[in-house]
């Protein structure tokens, strides 16, 4: 076959390739519903928990019949379609599209996907996830070191755990009095997993009774009994880190990684430190909004540092510094407990109480 008559097939091969991916393209792409589904998910809750999720923000552009259907991973093999185009469910009866879910009992994420439809339209849809969490020394944080048999005091309710290092006892786990402070990311479920984040003048009224904030008397203490020392006040207490860290997890997720600077962590303190990082909890709501699932007391908090740092308030205000004190802290890859400053009205720490050793 000729040079010339090649190309002239060439040349038809490609219109016709051209004009069957056009076709092909006209059929399959299909114009887009107007404006952006949106619906609520807590961040965190308890198992058992029933969300309730109503679509919203999707319109067809011709104001025709919308539908509606939805997933959780990785719980549900098959979608779950709450409403048809024509406004009904599927028992036929009138349906906002609305979908209840019932969070199970194990302890993980759950991606929550929605997704509105209609004929002759491209579907769109949104994800959102949700943690299932729960408190206690069997709940979402394991491994920490403490046992049913540990010494505890019961406030309010609250089972708080304790160790005797030297001749003072130590909670082993964060204060979670709800009367102040911001739970993590403001989410009440987590009240009692990681305990409440406090601004330092909240911190000194939330000790339970016959228990006070541990000044830095305290901390040096701490730091013989486990073999250092403070060469100066409010300095860095050399090298036991690893001795006062619980090597947690949170839903079977390792919380500290492994630094060789800080070596195995041992917890031979029974202080259990788990990295529940800090806050900048910022001015408070003078009318703090609570929901069902969320504390707003302080709506611009920002949530900083976990699995990097375990933070803890000390009684001791900065001498000379006016509104500023002082907290303790461990950082992932450091072997020492460092000591910082933070304003006394906004920045959020956890609070560990001690007592003299009954």
């Amino acid at each position: 076959m000729s040079l010339k008559k090649l190309q002239s097939l060439g040349l038809i091969l490609l219109i016709f390739a051209a004009a069957s991916c056009k076709k092909e393209d006209e059929t399959t792409v299909l114009p887009s519903l107007s404006g952006s589904l949106s619906f609520k998910v807590p961040a965190y809750v308890h198992p058992g928990t029933e969300l309730t999720m109503t679509p919203k923000g999707v319109e067809h552009p011709e104001n025709e019949g919308l539908g509606y259907y939805w997933k959780v991973t990785p719980t549900m093999t098959k979608n779950d379609t709450t409403r048809f185009v024509n406004g009904l469910d599927k028992n036929g009866n009138p349906s906002d599209g609305t979908f209840k879910f019932v969070i199970p009992d194990t302890l993980q994420t759950y991606t929550v996907t929605g997704y509105a439809f209609a004929e002759g339209y491209s579907y769109t849809s949104r994800t959102s996830e949700c943690t299932a969490v729960t408190g206690g020394i069997n709940g979402s944080i394991t491994n920490t070191g403490i046992t049913e048999n540990s010494p505890s005091v019961t406030v309010n309710g609250t089972k708080y755990y304790y160790t005797t290092i030297g001749g003072t006892d130590w909670l082993s786990r964060n204060v979670s009095d709800a009367s102040a402070g911001a739970p993590y990311f403001n989410s009440i479920a987590m009240d009692d997993v990681f305990g409440r984040y406090y601004t330092y003048e909240e911190a000194l009224t939330v000790c339970p009774e016959g228990w006070t904030l541990p000044g830095e008397a305290d901390w040096t203490a701490m730091a013989e009994a486990l073999g250092s020392t403070v060469e100066t006040a409010y300095s860095p207490i050399k090298g036991i880190a690893a001795k006062i860290m619980g090597n947690a997890y949170f839903n079977d997720a390792l919380m500290w990684e492994y630094w060789p600077e800080v070596g195995d962590i041992t917890n031979e303190s029974g202080f259990s430190a788990i990295p529940t990082g800090f806050c900048m909890l910022g001015v408070k709501n003078a009318t703090p909004e609570i929901t069902e699932f969320y504390d707003y007391s302080y709506p611009q908090a920002n949530f900083k540092g976990v699995n990097e740092y375990a933070t803890f308030w000390t009684a001791d205000a900065v001498e000379d510094e006016e509104g500023m004190a002082y907290y303790r802290y461990i950082i992932c890859n450091q072997p020492d407990i460092m000591i910082g400053k933070g304003d006394a009205k906004s920045f959020g720490a956890s609070v560990r109480c001690v007592r003299s050793a009954k």
